[in-house]
């Protein structure tokens, strides 16, 4: 019985489109309160029809992010607050 022959293939033509770990761009995006508290609210209703995650992979978000953003507006930091109001502290719990 003989086994199936092997050949080696070579491609070193490049990638048509390079992600950050392929040496493409690597700038980090920032978000402000009222867009973390719009994805906040746009991946909680997602939650509900089971589409966290697709939520999640459309807008190139983390859940690592979800959570921070949830700790954040939970201490009253993501809340619109006006010039020299008091903002809360997080907490360790």
């Amino acid at each position: 019985m003989s086994s199936p022959s092997l050949i080696a293939v070579r491609d070193d033509s490049h990638m048509s489109s390079p992600g950050p770990r392929a040496g493409g761009p690597t700038s980090r995006r920032s978000f402000s309160p009222a867009q973390k508290l719009a994805h906040l609210d746009a991946y909680d209703a997602a939650i509900k029809t089971n589409e966290g995650g697709a939520y999640l992979r459309t807008e190139g978000l983390y859940s690592s992010q979800i959570t921070e953003w949830r700790k954040l507006r939970d201490a009253g930091v993501l809340a619109e607050k006006k010039p020299g109001e008091k903002i809360a502290r997080l907490t360790p719990e």
